[in-house]
């Protein structure tokens, strides 16, 4: 976790099973207004504030993104450990 003024944001890494969609997961993730960032080449973190209402919110993203894009997963890992998949 990352504490900037009063807000805390966590950092969730998400891997792809397939490097090729990496950079358009990232814009896909950017245009819906989440702060995304290549990480590695099947890897893209996400800074999300505290909460499970934002993580909620990036698991409906990624839903869509699983209807957009049905031949790729993608791995949910949060700093605590946690990583449901997505």
């Amino acid at each position: 976790m990352v504490t900037v003024g009063r807000s805390v944001w966590r950092p969730m890494q998400l891997r792809l099973n397939d490097p090729g969609y990496t950079d358009r997961l990232a814009n896909f993730l950017r245009s819906l207004g989440q702060t995304a960032i290549v990480a590695g080449p099947d890897q893209v973190e996400v800074d999300l504030p505290a909460g499970l209402a934002p993580r909620e919110e990036l698991e409906i993203y990624l839903r869509v993104w699983r209807v957009l894009y049905p031949d790729t997963e993608v791995q949910v890992e949060s700093d605590d450990g946690e990583a449901p998949a997505a």
